[in-house]
């Protein structure tokens, strides 16, 4: 099936070729792969998917009795495999950080499927007397990984874009997509997930005012401190500065 149109369209996008498709097929059947389920938010044509970005397109498969999320490299994607990023993300799996990897080929990464809302919804979704404690109990697990990130000199890379790289399911936040991850360069998670969610960001108004933070400078401040020296201290006072800690 998945070498006829328009289901080749996904296995090998966005340049259609039969060759790379039964190589790709090769490989799903060694990581266990029986089924695709054409579901979710973003479309190509009319099949439904997961998710669509500059290296993957993600889809949800069957293999064995699991749903599970399938990352597609794409065919014009700027790296010859998934290797690195299936590497790093196995890594942050090890902190509990990122949807596990259950397996990887040279153009596939099988994940640990979520269903999730983003952060942006979930947020404008809280009411009720206790939603100030929700938002900062997510906002707390949320910079606690990329704290943990930032001790591992892991750098996601793409947190200054939240919206597209942390979501909620399970009643907790999780990072996702460490295709542009890397260990050479210094990381900065804390100071960019939280410049989203607290400075500048879409729903920094929004969050703030759940907080109940009336001047973002504050936390400025401290943002610029912890990322001078990005330790335990100066992410503690900015903690404390949220009453997080």
């Amino acid at each position: 099936m998945l070498v006829r149109t328009p289901y080749i369209q996904i296995l090998t996008y966005p340049r259609i070729s039969l060759r790379v498709a039964k190589a790709r097929i090769r490989q799903l059947k060694e990581i266990g792969v029986s089924e695709f389920v054409f579901e979710g938010r973003v479309r190509i044509g009319r099949l439904g998917i997961l998710g669509l970005g500059t290296v993957g397109v993600v889809v949800k498969v069957r293999a064995g009795d699991r749903d599970l999320a399938l990352k597609i490299r794409r065919t014009d994607a700027n790296r010859p495999s998934m290797d690195k990023e299936a590497a790093l993300t196995r890594m942050v799996n090890r902190l509990e950080i990122g949807p596990s990897v259950v397996a990887h080929t040279k153009d596939f990464m099988l994940m640990q499927a979520l269903d999730y809302q983003e952060l942006d919804e979930w947020l404008r979704g809280l009411s009720g007397q206790g939603m100030r404690e929700q938002a900062r109990g997510m906002v707390h697990s949320l910079l606690n990984q990329c704290r943990k990130l930032d001790i591992m000199g892991v750098d996601h890379g793409q947190l200054s874009n939240l919206r597209k790289h942390a979501v909620v399911a399970e009643g907790r936040p999780w990072i996702i997509d460490f295709e542009s991850a890397g260990t050479s360069r210094r990381p900065r998670n804390v100071t960019t997930a939280a410049q989203y969610l607290l400075v500048g960001g879409r729903i920094s108004p929004l969050l703030r005012r759940t907080l109940g933070l009336r001047d973002a400078r504050p936390t400025v401040k401290l943002l610029s401190d912890y990322k001078s020296d990005m330790t335990d201290y100066t992410y503690s006072k900015l903690l404390e500065h949220l009453k997080l800690s």
